[in-house]
């Protein structure tokens, strides 16, 4: 019987697998630490145990350092909103100081612009219209001499004013 050389690969692979697995378990220190946790399934349900309350405690200690970290982030945040309303709160504060100062100052500027006016109008009273009055009587009266002398001759004109030293003449 002639045997195909392709059928036997499969079982090579096969037996060098097995092979290796049982030289594992029989010649290495970790593959008989294999062998006595399965020959010894009371030792195993401790080992189990023992894992189970290591990993439930290294869970707890990591839920308490997530749960630091998100206290902190929420105090950071708690920190970073009472400062912004802080600040808020400064902003609006001198905000109406200057508020305060700009209708102060308004009016004060309006206070003097009043008083500058009535100061005006007084000065314009006291001393602008006599002024004024004056000038008018004064070509009141130039006109009237000017009326009176034109109807008189040039010799009674120049005489009078002579007599009272009066403009030059």
């Amino acid at each position: 019987m002639k045997r195909n050389s392709s059928n036997v690969w499969p079982y090579v692979i096969a037996g060098s697998a097995i092979g290796g697995a049982v030289g594992y378990l029989f010649m290495t220190g970790s593959g008989r630490k294999i062998r006595h946790t399965v020959t010894h399934t009371d030792e195993l349900a401790d080992t189990i145990e023992d894992a189970r309350c290591f990993i439930e405690s290294k869970a707890k200690l990591v839920t308490a350092e997530v749960r630091g970290a998100i206290d902190k982030a929420k105090q950071g945040l708690e920190e970073g909103q009472r400062a912004y309303r802080e600040a808020e709160q400064s902003y609006q504060s001198q905000l109406r100081r200057l508020e305060g100062k700009n209708n102060e100052i308004t009016t004060n500027v309006h206070k003097t612009v009043d008083n500058f006016n009535r100061t005006a109008y007084r000065v314009e009273q006291s001393i602008l219209d006599p002024i004024f009055e004056l000038g008018a009587l004064y070509r009141g009266i130039e006109r009237a001499i000017r009326v009176v002398f034109a109807q008189m001759p040039q010799r009674q004109v120049a005489s009078f004013f002579k007599s009272r030293r009066i403009g030059g003449y």
